[in-house]
Parts: C-alpha cells; sequence; structure tokens
C-alpha cells in the first residue's frame, strides 16, 4: 500500500511538470498575440515592459506582486508601499528583541516585512540599512533588478566594487532574471549561483537542470566577497546550516560583526528558502517527492478564453491552494489544508520569537556581567562561542520566509539546538 502510494503521488508531481511545461507556450489556438522575436539588446529586454505584448498574462502577474495578499504569517500589500515609516510593517516594533540580537549591525536601525518583487528596487533604494548611494556598494543591486544583467555582460564581475550611484537604473526585478533575452526560456542569469552550486556539496537533490534554480540565484543566504565585493553563497562545505557556519568559521565574512554587548563574532544571515526547502540534515518531504519552488509559488493558471499559462503573481501558496496544495491534499479540502499549514507555520513562529527573547536575554545578561569583570578570559571566550553558534542557528530560520513550513522538521532541529546552546549559556554565566 506505501509504495502505491508514493507512486500516485508521484504521478502527480509528474502531472505538475506536464502542466508547467503546457502553460509556457500557451493555447496556440486561441492566441492571436505576436510570436516572440527576442531581444538583441539587453538594455531593450532589462525594461519588463517590453515583454508585455508578447506574455500579457505573466506581466499581469508580474504587476500583481505589487498587491500581496495577507497570510496568517505573512504577506503584505500595496496599500504599504508609500509611507516607510508608518504603513510597512516594521519588525523592530514588532519584536523588540531584535534590537538587541542585532545590536550593532544596521539590521538594528531599519527592518521591514519584504513586499513583493515589484517593489525589490524601492525597497533597496529606501532601506536604511545601508550608507548612502555613493557609499554602498553595488553589490547591493545584485538581486533587485534586472540591471543587473546587462552590467555583468558589459563589466563582467568588475561592477560589484563600483559604488550603487553608479550602477543603480530603473528596473526592478523581472522577465530578463529569469527568462533568455533571445528566446524567453527558463534560465538563472547569476554565475554566483553557478559558482556555488561548483562545490557539489548539494546531498539531498541534484540541482542541475532544475526550473527552480530561477529562485536560488536570490533566495538564498549570501555574503560579500572581501576583495570583489561579489556575492558568495556559503556552501563550500553544505548547505544545510551547520555546515554553512562552518564555511563562516574559515574566513571573516563581509556581513559578521563584533556584537558590542558581548563581544562575539556573530554573522547576520539572510533568506536561505531555498536551503531550508532542499537540504536540511531533515529532509523535506515536498522537496523528496520531487516538487520545486516553482510547483507552488507559480502554479498553472487558466484564463477566461481557456489558455494555459504559468502564474507570476509570487506570491503564499496558502492564497491559490485551489491551483497547487488540491492536487495532492484534496482530501483535507481548501480550508483543511490552509488550517493544517498554519498551524504548522504557527508552531514555528511561535518557538522562534520564544528563542529570540531568549536569545536577547542571553546577550544582555553576557554583556552586563562583561560589564561588571564578572568573567575570567576562558569563560567569556566560551559564552562568545556559544552566542556565536545560537544566534546562528536561530537567524537561519528567523528570516527564512516560510516561518518554517519549506521543512519544518528542520526548523524545529535547528531552533532546538540554538535554545540547548542558550539555556548551555545561562548554567554557564549563572554558575561563573
Amino acid at each position: 500500500m506505501r509504495k502505491f502510494s508514493m507512486l500516485i503521488v508521484l504521478l502527480v508531481v509528474a502531472g505538475f511538470a506536464l502542466s508547467a511545461m503546457m502553460a509556457v507556450s500557451g493555447s496556440p489556438d486561441n492566441d492571436d498575440r505576436p510570436a516572440f522575436p527576442g531581444f538583441d539588446d539587453l538594455k531593450e529586454a532589462a525594461d519588463t515592459d517590453n515583454w508585455r505584448p508578447y506574455f500579457p498574462r505573466q506581466y499581469e502577474g508580474w504587476v500583481g506582486t505589487a498587491e500581496m495578499r495577507e497570510t496568517m504569517y505573512g504577506g503584505g500589500g500595496k496599500a504599504e508601499a508609500e509611507d516607510m515609516d508608518i504603513k510597512r510593517i516594521n519588525y523592530l516594533q514588532m519584536y523588540p528583541f531584535l534590537k538587541v540580537n542585532y545590536d550593532g549591525f544596521p539590521f538594528s536601525k531599519g527592518y521591514y516585512r519584504s513586499r513583493g518583487h515589484y517593489f525589490a528596487l524601492n525597497d533597496v533604494i529606501d532601506t536604511r540599512r545601508l550608507p548612502d548611494w555613493d557609499a554602498r556598494p553595488a553589490t547591493c543591486l545584485g538581486c533587485k533588478s534586472t540591471d543587473v544583467v546587462r552590467l555583468q555582460a558589459v563589466h563582467r564581475d568588475n561592477w560589484y566594487a563600483k559604488s550603487f550611484a553608479k550602477v543603480v537604473g530603473d528596473n526592478t526585478i523581472g522577465c530578463l532574471d529569469c527568462h533568455a533575452p533571445g528566446d524567453a526560456e527558463v534560465r538563472h542569469a547569476r554565475d554566483w549561483l553557478d559558482e556555488g552550486m561548483a562545490h557539489g556539496t548539494f546531498n539531498n537533490i541534484d540541482p542541475e537542470g532544475r526550473t527552480d534554480l530561477v529562485c536560488a540565484q536570490c533566495h538564498t543566504n549570501y555574503h560579500f566577497h572581501t576583495e570583489t565585493r561579489k556575492v558568495v553563497l556559503p556552501w563550500s562545505t553544505g548547505l544545510h546550516v551547520e555546515a554553512q557556519l562552518e564555511h563562516y568559521d574559515a574566513d571573516r565574512r563581509s556581513d559578521e560583526w563584533v556584537h558590542p554587548q558581548t563581544g562575539a563574532l556573530v554573522a547576520k544571515i539572510q533568506h536561505p528558502e531555498y536551503e531550508l526547502f532542499h537540504e536540511g540534515k531533515e529532509v523535506n518531504v515536498h522537496s523528496m517527492l520531487g516538487l520545486q519552488c516553482t510547483d507552488c509559488h507559480m502554479p498553472t493558471a487558466r484564463a477566461e478564453d481557456g489558455e494555459r499559462y504559468t502564474e507570476h503573481k509570487w506570491t503564499s501558496p496558502l492564497t491559490h491552494v485551489e491551483s497547487t496544495c488540491m492536487d495532492c491534499h484534496s482530501r483535507w479540502g481548501v480550508e483543511g489544508t490552509i488550517e493544517r499549514a498554519e498551524g504548522v507555520q504557527g508552531r514555528v513562529y511561535r518557538k522562534q520569537n520564544r528563542i529570540g527573547r531568549e536569545l536577547a536575554d542571553f546577550i544582555e545578561a553576557v554583556g552586563e556581567a562583561r560589564a561588571n569583570g564578572g568573567l575570567d578570559d576562558d569563560t567569556l571566550t566560551r559564552l562568545q562561542a556559544i552566542h556565536r553558534e545560537a544566534q546562528f542557528y536561530w537567524d537561519f530560520i528567523w528570516v527564512e520566509n516560510s516561518n518554517g513550513f519549506h521543512n519544518w522538521g528542520e526548523a524545529h532541529r535547528v531552533l532546538d539546538n540554538a535554545e540547548a546552546l542558550i539555556k548551555e549559556g545561562m548554567e554557564l554565566l549563572n554558575g561563573s
């Protein structure tokens, strides 16, 4: 029976893939739009408006990322677009412990909920986490604009070290980031992903040829190369959290800083959605069955005229459960599926918040003991090592944008390890 059930699931996954292939070209019987001629000029291709006549359904979805719907544990909306102080969701106000955990790093000065791809360029321009345009590196544009494809073609790796002011343009994330300008074939456009994969450290999947490599370009943890400022994916020893910490331990990274309260060298993790989904020590059932990011975040849609196409309004699958989850979970129904998904997220959400507060309490306790001169060198060194490791683990899950849904077993494992370290640290501190 178990083998039969697995066969059914694999057939469903194969159906996903077939639907995705059918959706690329649409339905030729009722498609009177002009054939895509391709772009010879990358400047022209970088402007997503120029793709609209040939792919109007996909363009409409892309524009729709400006109007993301709220879900229980995420989402955002157009109402947040204009006023940075009032209408956008400010994490530093919602979770005061973040000011302690990120003390000494720019995330303690500005940290807002992410919005849709449509706002990617606006959000990096307006962020308070970076210095002014002349001082911030051009690399900060790396995942925010189609202009990066053009910059890479013209300047190769030399553009990363330029100032942001010299390279920033008007184009946010768009078609050219995921589609070849000549034939619109799906392909990734950031060579730092190729460099990351070249380490050969994947254990759970074979990444070659996968559609969701276009997602892995940006929805991963990263740091900047010390000299060139190019994006580096910390996959030299593996993709799960302990392997990435080993990568950071090998050398000082661009997003590490000495925490002013504990004196520990700590690191800032950046949204490792791809790694958590595919490469945790605890294997995610959806990844194991062959599902990719695109299966759930870019389902096949059907227009009023019957055309089938790939939805390009990237948002939570919980906003379109009928198009995704029901293929496998119809017995639960739409509401039942949402309830189960939110239950999974809720347990991770509550745990990561609790541990975030525990981490802040630990940091302040170590800082107070350190300031009072009550710690010998060996004890302080061990407490700083605990802080570094615990914060790395906690932050890996905190900044991953699914609230654990991408791999809830791994999320709980990593958070539990962070909490165990904090407990050890508090016991050491109280016994010193």
